[in-house]
């Protein structure tokens, strides 16, 4: 008797452990939901299994069932296609239906795995036709980059930049050293013109000097305020000379006008001293000034010059 009852508590025990496996069975494997296939087109193949989940909205709808590839017969291309399981029916009666326009995203399902996870993205409800998709349709898909993709890809953005930069700087410094080497060029064509133009402005102020010594006191101070000015203005052209290194293309115009105001300045000059030293009353009458650079090529204009009483 007690082995009957010992056998019947063995067997019940057992029972009991396979009903709950059964339920663990019937529980996992979707008893009671409705399925249907969709079939997602992806150009690469990398990290799906047919085990891969498929999310909407966070929420697992799905399995991937299966992947097999597809050759397009007029460009040889591969492509594959996965087929998908989703959940029709839940076991709430709740139905899933997917508009048209729907698309998969392939993202990476961790950090440290090479599986993929497909995210079903439902489209703008703008741009929703109101057709739902039908079993057996197929859906475009595009992959998500992976975090390591993205910083390789902001690496090399990075990168491209600096070189474009270090580029642009290597233009432009051989921009700036045509522009020294059309300013040298420039400088080595004008400073005989300004060595010439000085030494000339040299010789006048001495003579001027000397003749100012021999002058009325009154007289003397006019001519020494003059001889002032033009110091500073000799010195300017000093500095002018000492800095045309620094100088561009664009100063040309500029430095020429400056010598030829001086040699204008050093005729000027020339003449006045001349005439006084010749006829000492002229400094009493006034000297008539010479006419300017572009006039003294009529010879009859320095012969009325020469010939002033």
């Amino acid at each position: 008797m007690d082995t009957t009852r010992q056998d019947f508590i063995v067997g019940l025990f057992i029972v009991g452990a396979i009903a709950v496996v059964v339920g663990a069975l019937l529980a996992t494997s979707g008893w009671g939901e409705r399925r249907y296939d969709l079939y997602l087109r992806t150009a690469s193949a990398e990290g799906l299994t047919t085990d891969s989940k498929v999310l909407l909205q966070g929420l697992e709808v799905g399995r991937v069932a299966s992947v097999s590839p597809r050759v397009d017969s007029m460009t040889r291309t591969i492509t594959f296609v996965a087929k998908l399981s989703l959940i029709g029916r839940f076991k709430s009666g709740a139905t899933l239906q997917l508009p048209t326009g729907t698309r998969g995203q392939l993202e990476p399902a961790s950090q440290i795995s090479q599986t993929v996870l497909i995210r079903l993205v439902l489209p703008d409800s703008n741009a929703r036709t109101g057709r739902l998709l039908a079993v057996g349709d197929t859906i475009d898909s595009d992959r998500k980059a992976s975090v390591v993709e993205q910083v390789a890809e902001v690496a090399q953005h990075l990168s491209k930049e600096v070189e474009d930069v270090l580029h642009q700087t290597n233009e432009t410094l051989q921009h700036v050293d045509g522009i020294l080497a059309t300013a040298n060029g420039m400088l080595q064509d004008v400073r005989p013109s300004i060595d010439s133009t000085l030494a000339n402005v040299s010789a006048t102020m001495n003579r001027v000097t000397k003749l100012v010594q021999r002058l009325d006191p009154g007289l003397a101070d006019s001519v020494s305020t003059a001889l002032a000015l033009s110091n500073r203005v000799l010195r300017r052209v000093d500095s002018l000379a000492a800095r045309a290194s620094e100088m561009t293309e664009e100063n040309r115009t500029d430095v020429r006008t400056a010598v030829a105001n001086l040699t204008q300045l050093t005729r000027q000059l020339n003449h006045l001293a001349e005439e006084i030293s010749r006829r000492p009353y002229r400094a009493l009458t006034g000297v008539k000034p010479l006419p300017a650079a572009s006039d003294t090529t009529s010879p009859r204009a320095g012969t009325a010059d020469s010939t002033r009483p």
